[in-house]
């Protein structure tokens, strides 16, 4: 009769690793997105919010690279940082929805509930994959 015990799932390191790196190439495609954007958006910025915006979009993607690097190197860094970006993609999708067109206060509210459910589950991700 097999013995669970005496084999432990060995897919369970395979499966941290891969969320991981998911989850890393996810938030580098979002800098990459985001500060792309921005670069694009900055000549057609005309308001006062669309400027804002634009500068909370690059924020954005810059602390999404800085999520990645201090999931490595400066540890202590990593939950005011991710707390950080998880704002700023929250108030940049938000207020996207808000200066960009015609403005649509219910959709940058749902815009914002996705961010938030987003930045959690990355949170979580990373919390999960590299404390064990």
């Amino acid at each position: 009769m097999l013995n669970i015990k005496e084999y432990p799932l060995t897919l369970r390191p395979v499966v941290r690793r891969g969320l991981l790196a998911c989850t890393i190439l996810f938030l580098l495609w979002l800098a990459w997105q985001t500060l792309s954007g921005a670069f694009r958006q900055i000549s057609r910025s005309r308001t006062v919010g669309q400027k804002v915006e634009t500068v909370v979009q690059l924020e954005c993607g810059l602390l999404s690279v800085l999520v990645v690097l201090t999931s490595f190197r400066c540890r202590r860094w990593a939950p005011p940082i991710r707390t950080i970006w998880g704002i700023s993609l929250a108030t940049a999708a938000g207020i996207s929805s808000l200066v960009w067109g015609p403005p649509m206060p219910l959709i940058g509210i749902l815009f914002v509930g996705i961010s938030l459910l987003v930045a959690r589950a990355v949170t979580w991700a990373l919390r999960t994959t590299l404390s064990g």
